[in-house]
């Protein structure tokens, strides 16, 4: 993966309906999704933008010190302090890797035999 990659800007957040913690696979304890502008450099060098989704999940996340205020209750007075926190998640939260060229590989062929 390079490195040259665009950075956090254009962060959004989304609902949490039907969403599952990709790290413990936990639906009940996810409390925010949010997509983050993600990319790679594809085999021919050339840089693929697209986005990723980035998960808030009240088990994964309790340890992190910026997560952990979003993870109680924000009251209105706190909304301002939220925010900040949300925009230092949002900055080191890591997207999903990107693809995993062996294991793409094994499933085209797989399909090819007619194993899938």
């Amino acid at each position: 993966m390079s490195g040259a990659g665009p950075g956090r800007e254009g962060a959004t957040g989304q609902g949490r309906e039907g969403a599952v913690c990709p790290r413990c696979g936990a639906a009940s304890a996810v409390l925010a999704v949010a997509r983050v502008p993600h990319g790679w450099a594809n085999a021919a060098g050339a840089w693929v933008r697209g986005t990723a989704e980035v998960v808030l999940c009240g088990r994964c996340d309790a340890a992190d010190p910026a997560a952990a205020f979003l993870l109680g209750a924000v009251t209105p007075a706190a909304a301002g302090e939220a925010a900040r926190l949300l925009r230092g998640w949002l900055g080191r939260a890591a997207p999903p890797p990107g693809p995993d060229e062996d294991v793409l590989r094994a499933e085209a062929e797989a399909w090819r035999r007619g194993d899938l």
